[in-house]
């Protein structure tokens, strides 16, 4: 039986990596056009953006995809402040009744396999030029898959949890409490 186990267990962490990444067709996905759009404007993450600069924020939020919308509504929070609160908490929210965004079931990948999982984006997030544009799609890629990493006593952590504190505190955590803006999102 233990051999048994020893088999399987290796052929069904190699299967849910494979459901994890090609699952429904509708997985956050990123087309040519918006990868230039995300890294083009990933330079307004430190740099406020004005004039024709707007036009691109802007048109990143009216994208279908999230993570054009997200970036946008951080940048918008972070050089123009709190009346842009309201989009940041919106694009960011985990709460389903707060925001309208497919989920699959929960599914929970041991810690020391998470890095397995992770090569997996290897090729597309090294074309997202900014390390923070790399969280912030893998923040909205898990909150799709509401994948959660299982520690060794049993603790679970949402992986789309984890990467939205990180991205918030790597771009407006010397102004803002990430934790607790990432506490309103989901109220």
């Amino acid at each position: 039986m233990k051999k048994l186990i020893k088999l399987v267990l290796p052929a069904m962490c190699l299967m849910l990596t494979f459901f994890l990444c090609h699952g429904r067709a509708n997985a956050l996905t990123l087309n040519e056009g918006e990868l230039r759009l995300l890294n083009g404007i990933s330079r307004f993450i430190d740099q406020k953006p004005e004039g024709s600069a707007l036009r691109l924020i802007e048109s990143a939020m009216k994208s279908q995809n999230p993570c054009l919308r997200g970036l946008a509504a951080i940048i918008l929070f972070k050089h123009y402040g709190e009346s842009f609160c309201g989009q940041l908490l919106r694009n960011f929210t985990l709460n389903q009744e707060k925001e309208s965004f497919e989920a699959e079931n929960k599914v929970l990948v041991k810690i020391e396999n998470v890095q397995r999982l992770l090569t997996n984006f290897d090729e597309l997030l090294k074309r997202l030029k900014d390390e923070r544009v790399r969280q912030l799609f893998l923040f909205y890629h898990f909150r799709h898959k509401q994948v959660y990493m299982l520690g060794a006593a049993g603790e679970q952590l949402s992986m789309a949890v984890f990467y939205r504190v990180g991205l918030f505190e790597a771009i407006i955590g010397h102004e803002h409490d990430a934790i607790g803006l990432a506490e309103m999102a989901d109220q």
